[in-house]
This record gives C-alpha cells, sequence and structure tokens, in this order.
C-alpha cells in the first residue's frame, strides 16, 4: 500500500473513532454502501477524490485533514500549544517550568521502571 493511500485510510479511522462514529454512520454519510465503505477504510481499494469529498464531509472535517500529518494527534493538546502562543512572557515561562517538571518527573520514573526489571531479572536469574 501506497504511504499517502495508508495515511489517508488512518485518518479517516482515526478521525471515524474520535468522533464515536460507525462505519455504517459513515458510509451513509457519504453516500456508499456500507461494504463498500468498509473495504475502502481496510484498504481495498483507493478512493476516488469524490469519495474523498463526501467522506471528509460525513466526518464533520475538511478534506486536506484527511491526508495531513502530524506529530500531534491530539487535538486538544494542539489547540492548547496555540493558546500558550498568546500568553503573557511571564504565564510562559511558569508554563515552561511546569513542562520541564513533567518531562524530568517522567524521564526519573522511567529510570526506576528500567533499574526495577533489572532487579526483578536479577532474582529471577538467581531463583533458576
Amino acid at each position: 500500500m501506497e504511504a499517502t493511500q495508508a495515511l489517508l485510510l488512518e485518518n479517516i479511522k482515526r478521525i471515524r473513532k474520535e468522533k464515536g462514529l460507525t462505519q455504517k454512520d459513515v458510509a451513509e454519510g457519504s453516500d456508499m454502501l456500507v461494504p463498500t465503505y468498509s473495504r475502502l477504510e481496510r484498504g481495498g481499494s483507493n478512493p476516488s477524490l469524490a469519495s474523498m469529498v463526501r467522506i471528509a464531509k460525513a466526518l464533520g472535517v475538511p478534506v486536506v485533514e484527511l491526508l495531513s500529518t502530524s506529530e500531534i494527534k491530539d487535538r486538544n493538546v494542539a489547540q492548547k500549544l496555540e493558546m500558550i502562543g498568546n500568553l503573557s512572557e511571564y504565564n510562559k515561562s511558569v508554563i515552561n517550568i511546569m513542562l520541564d517538571s513533567i518531562i524530568e518527573k517522567d524521564r526519573i520514573e522511567k529510570l526506576q521502571e528500567v533499574k526495577k526489571n533489572s532487579r526483578l531479572a536479577e532474582l529471577e536469574a538467581i531463583r533458576k
């Protein structure tokens, strides 16, 4: 499967699930038979541009979103990042400190998990 088609199908499925829609909902909203839509979502067929427009409309998103790549999957996070850009310099500094603290906390927790797993493996080796 071509990368663009894989991205398209991944986005269609992700958006459908995020919106709590069934394949039947999207199929009906885009004037398709359910088996046809299901096959499309599984990668069994390539949608035409007209089909992509109808699917986007049924999902309630612009067509471009079906083909967009984004490192940020969580739209709420993206919206919050945009809002942070409009904060005062002081509040941006506070958020920066908070984020650094959370990232450091996560790093420490991961290190502790690695150490714990290593010790458990050592104990298991001794036990055998």
